[in-house]
């Protein structure tokens, strides 16, 4: 019994190590692919927000200058005339409802300035030298034309005020060839920017409309990954709800067809089993008078044996064909008080003590099947510890449930033998059948609790049984 034992938990702890494994390679893979899609997500709504930003600069240039063409050069208004008659340019800009603000400068000298709104403030100087266009915010842009001569003097006169630049050779005509080209000298100095005539408008726009596809397209990527993360994530608990389920119902199978074959082989001991105790018991009165010992403990040890397999036979029927549980509220201190009485009775050595400062609680279950599972746990634990006197009981009241514990001094256990443990025909007894503890577990559930092994302080074992409170309690 003991190799099969080994074999049975090796197998599982086997199974159980490849199935570990597969879910962990299921999950590393579905991280590697939502960290992936999430920074492919964050590096396209990055290059949609700089195109946006490239996007949105063309327009605001296009609408400036389609502006100043129309407020300027389709009005017939010049840099000198302006210069002249300020007036006219504010009586321009009244008819142009998308200009909000707008003026003339020269150097730092403003000569005009016009303003729809009077509380109306912006800062020149937030406009780079290198662009003509800027966005003051999303409904708002800034636009400056700098106009005016870009040098000291066009042209000289020389002696006798003949104007240099209309004879021959000195680039009075405007052809590029020889004697017809105009040299940087006879231009003069450039002058700066900062110095020459520069008019500003600031208007409404630019249209926005140009970019809605990328604003989408920005937002986009991240909503396809959150919901691709997110059919991820569902894929992955189904598959990992999958795997229990199948593991479940390979489990069910396994023990379904334990269950079968263990009643047939018990039905089929148990009617020769009664012949040989029968013999034995037979042989024991005959062999009663004589003096032969021998012969009659060899009688004796059969018919104790008999005793033995008739309780394996009777633990297998109690397997395959579990007991009904009729759920009833009881009073699970006193059921406990009283297995426990029942239970210290047929101890040669020791008591196991009662639990101690606890009041009548209430829970909803069956007796029968709740004494056979705390006499199936004090069992256990007594001859794990091999002192009744180690083993102490613990009832704990909580929210919705009732927990019944059983501590015993039996050393640790890994996680995966608290486990197998439950599985039919594995014990970590030498004598053991392997079937006290699955019987056990099937009532709790039918019960609709639970019973579970851990690993508790100072080295103890602890059985947990727990149990729904009664309704109203």
């Amino acid at each position: 019994m003991q190799n099969v034992n080994e074999v049975n938990a090796g197998s599982a702890q086997d199974v159980g190590a490849i199935s570990r494994f597969d879910r962990f390679a299921v999950a590393a893979l579905i991280l590697f692919l939502v960290i992936a899609s999430g920074i492919l997500s964050l590096l396209m709504s990055r290059w949609n927000h700089n195109q946006i930003e490239v996007l949105l600069q063309w327009a605001a240039e296009k609408e400036g200058r389609a502006l100043y063409t129309r407020v300027i050069h389709e009005s017939s208004l010049s840099p000198m005339l302006l210069l002249q008659q300020p007036e006219l340019f504010s009586a321009q800009l009244i008819e142009e409802e998308d200009v909000l603000a707008a003026g003339i400068m020269q150097g730092e000298k403003t000569i005009a300035s016009f303003s729809r709104q009077p509380d109306f403030r912006y800062d020149l100087s937030l406009l780079p030298a290198d662009r003509e266009a800027i966005m003051l915010n999303e409904n708002t842009t800034l636009y400056r034309r700098i106009t005016g001569p870009g040098h000291n003097k066009a042209s000289g006169t020389g002696p006798g005020g003949r104007r240099q630049g209309a004879g021959p050779g000195n680039g009075g005509g405007r052809g590029m060839g020889p004697g017809r080209q105009r040299s940087e000298e006879s231009l003069g100095e450039r002058v700066p920017d900062s110095e020459r005539l520069s008019i500003y408008l600031v208007f409404s726009g630019p249209d926005r409309s140009i970019v809605q596809p990328l604003i989408l397209q920005k937002y986009l990527w991240p909503a396809v990954w959150l919901v691709f993360s997110l059919l991820w994530l569902v894929i992955s608990l189904m598959q990992s709800r999958t795997a229990r389920l199948k593991v479940m119902l390979q489990k069910e199978s396994h023990l379904s067809d334990i269950g079968k074959m263990s009643a047939r082989l018990a039905h089929e001991i148990k009617n020769p089993l009664g012949a040989i105790r029968g013999m034995a018991q037979l042989l024991q009165k005959r062999l009663k008078g004589e003096q032969d010992s021998d012969r009659a403990a060899m009688a004796t040890t059969i018919e104790q044996e008999t005793f033995r397999l008739e309780e394996l036979t009777r633990s297998i029927l109690d397997f395959a064909r579990p007991q009904e549980c009729r759920i009833l509220p009881l009073n699970i201190t006193a059921v406990v008080e009283d297995t426990l009485r029942m239970f210290n009775q047929q101890l040669a050595e020791g008591q196991v003590a009662a639990p101690s400062g606890t009041t009548a609680v209430e829970c909803s279950g069956d007796e029968n099947a709740l004494r056979q599972i705390l006499l199936n746990l004090l069992k256990n634990a007594v001859e794990a510890a091999e002192d009744p006197t180690a083993v102490r009981l613990e009832i704990v009241e909580g929210a919705d449930d009732i927990a019944l514990r059983v501590y015993n001094r039996g050393g640790y256990m890994t996680e995966q033998m608290l486990e197998d443990i439950f599985t039919p025909f594995v014990s970590s007894k030498v004598k053991g059948y392997g079937l006290g503890l699955p019987v056990s577990r099937r009532l709790a559930e039918q019960m609709g609790g639970s019973l579970r092994l851990a690993n508790a302080a100072s080295g103890e074992i602890m059985a947990e049984l727990k149990l729904r409170k009664a309704e109203g309690k």
